[in-house]
């Protein structure tokens, strides 16, 4: 009887959730989206490591000055993309944690864009692209790729929580 029940609520949960996230508001978007940021940030700062910027990596990953502008939805989906596959490409075991927070955030951003911009198509990438091209830099730069990546994407999830307005913006 536990079993069946826990069965019954489980599903009944799954179809309110499926049916309530059409739905959702700005308001608990931001709120989501500011809490797996904060948590991503906390989680790179257990990581404890010091980024050694090497030559060459800065026309690859995105740019990290504190100062750059979170311009809009859709390049706060693109970006989490990015941060995502970058994420797997490095493979690190320590890092599985962030990168299913990143595709949390990214899924929710996406289902958000849908709802709110549906004249606005994400980008599509050419088939193994950007991945070939993460797995070249890492075997290039070896170790140093990780170090720098997780310092950008903790600037850049910091300059998100500063600009969570820009969620509602479709440009």
């Amino acid at each position: 009887m536990d079993c069946s029940m826990a069965l019954l609520l489980s599903s009944l949960l799954a179809l309110f959730s499926v049916g309530a996230g059409a739905s959702l508001s700005l308001h608990v978007v931001r709120t989501k989206v500011k809490d797996l940021a904060q948590t991503m940030v906390i989680r790179i700062k257990k990581l404890d490591i010091s980024p050694n910027l090497i030559e060459g990596m800065d026309p690859f990953l995105p740019a990290a000055a504190v100062d750059q502008h979170i311009e809009s939805l859709p390049s706060i989906v693109e970006t989490m993309g990015f941060y995502q596959d970058l994420l797997l490409v490095l493979d690190w075991a320590d890092l599985k944690q962030l990168v299913e927070d990143t595709s949390t955030m990214r899924g929710l951003l996406e289902n958000w864009m849908t709802s709110r911009c549906p004249a606005r198509q994400q980008k599509q990438t050419g088939e193994g692209g950007l991945s070939e091209a993460l797995k070249d830099t890492t075997r290039k730069y070896g170790l140093s790729v990780g170090p720098v990546a997780l310092n950008r994407l903790k600037g850049y999830l910091g300059r998100l929580l500063l600009n969570l307005d820009q969620l509602n913006y479709c440009y």
